[in-house]
């Protein structure tokens, strides 16, 4: 398994469903994770999965340059390269060039399947299956890169996704998303079917039984991330003076996730109701003093692993229509929707004056994240996932 970052049971959203894979593999294959990070790394994985985890070095410009010209003079990886250039920077990261580096730091064994997470891993994903001979092999987009890009304004970079994902997913024998929404979406555009695979959260064993009396509004998310940026701005900026006004109280907001600390998120702390936490692995005790999850997004794919565990932590939430994409869910069952920041603040406002709606909407929240985000529904899907690939076997062109 090819995946750009470490998988961690929890502390990032790609990490988490990463691990999720992972693990669900192993119950029907033996699985080793290669990682090469180009989607960062985590301060620190306190729950690491339990299969081999190898981060591949960086291979030298000579052993790089080398094979990228044995690829250029296949007339078929040739023909790919060209219809890819230029393809998205994580991509040129993890160039297909780097096959044989990946394949010797495993000690990969001839015929071994192979699994590739993202998009920007699909060159090098083909590479190392056609270096293996692989009998078949499977990627995981999980989110709609081009789809993303396009709605961020960001059309080159939009470009450069269609034609890497219309180019390479039809190279392997299964492709999945985690949104129905983004599958479809895929499909329609480039013509290839695409499996979901929904993401995946640990349901806590305790049930929150107390009624929430406080005003404390929690964020959680990657705020090294432009749409995770944006929302928390919003929240501090626009949601809260507007939620202060509706409920004559000040509400404390509680910023969880890595930061870049010459970016603008610090300067989110100046204000006294608002604590910036940075990078916090384990997110029970946030959860449980929280009144309130608001998560003002604007722009964003697939589905979102922190609105998940919320549910999954009994913690009602109000989003946008964004936020709740891709999920089934359904507006004031187990969630509350505005699509304005005065919206939001009405919307928990609401929350925090009501103990009975609060519990309405946590109860119906676990409810739907049981039945169909745990992680044990969500790895058999994993399985069936791979069996499909496995299915295909020999159809990879």
């Amino acid at each position: 398994m090819l995946s750009p970052i470490e998988p961690c049971a929890s502390g990032n959203g790609l990490a988490m469903r990463a691990a999720v894979f992972a693990e669900a593999a192993s119950s029907a294959w033996a699985v080793q994770v290669a990682t090469v990070a180009v989607a960062g790394r985590l301060p620190y994985c306190p729950r690491a999965v339990d299969v081999p985890v190898l981060t591949v070095p960086p291979a030298g410009r000579g052993e790089a340059g080398r094979e990228l010209a044995r690829l250029l003079a296949d007339p078929d990886w040739r023909g790919l390269l060209a219809a890819t250039d230029p393809m998205p920077p994580p991509a040129r990261a993890a160039p297909p060039a780097l096959a044989p580096h990946v394949v010797a730091s495993c000690g990969a064994a001839a015929g071994t399947p192979v699994l590739a997470l993202r998009s920007y891993l699909a060159p090098l994903g083909l590479a190392v299956a056609r270096a293996l001979g692989a009998p078949w092999a499977a990627l995981d987009l999980d989110d709609d890169d081009e789809g993303l890009a396009r709605a961020e304004g960001d059309h080159a970079w939009a470009d450069a996704y269609r034609r890497l994902v219309g180019t390479f997913a039809p190279r392997f024998e299964a492709v999945s998303l985690a949104s129905p929404g983004d599958a479809g979406a895929l499909q329609e555009r480039h013509g290839f079917p695409a499996l979901t695979v929904p993401n995946a959260v640990a349901i806590p064993s305790s049930r929150r039984t107390e009624p929430r009396r406080g005003a404390v509004v929690l964020f959680v998310a990657n705020l090294g991330y432009g749409p995770n940026v944006e929302a928390a701005a919003v929240l501090v900026r626009e949601v809260l003076p507007a939620l202060t006004a509706r409920t004559g109280r000040r509400a404390e907001v509680v910023l969880v996730g890595d930061f870049d600390p010459a970016g603008p998120v610090p300067g989110l702390a100046s204000d006294p109701a608002v604590t910036l936490t940075g990078f916090v692995a384990e997110l029970g005790d946030h959860y449980a003093r929280a009144d309130v999850v608001v998560a003002p997004l604007a722009s964003g794919s697939g589905t979102r692993i922190k609105l998940l565990e919320a549910f999954a932590h009994q913690v009602p939430v109000v989003t946008t229509p964004v936020g709740m994409a891709g999920l089934d869910v359904r507006p004031g069952t187990e969630v509350l929707v505005a699509d304005t920041p005065d919206g939001l603040a009405a919307r928990a406002a609401d929350v925090l004056g009501s103990p009975s709606l609060a519990s309405a909407l946590s109860t119906a929240a676990l409810a739907y994240v049981t039945r169909r985000h745990a992680r044990p529904v969500v790895a058999a899907e994993v399985v069936d996932f791979l069996r499909s690939a496995q299915g295909r076997a020999g159809l990879r062109r």
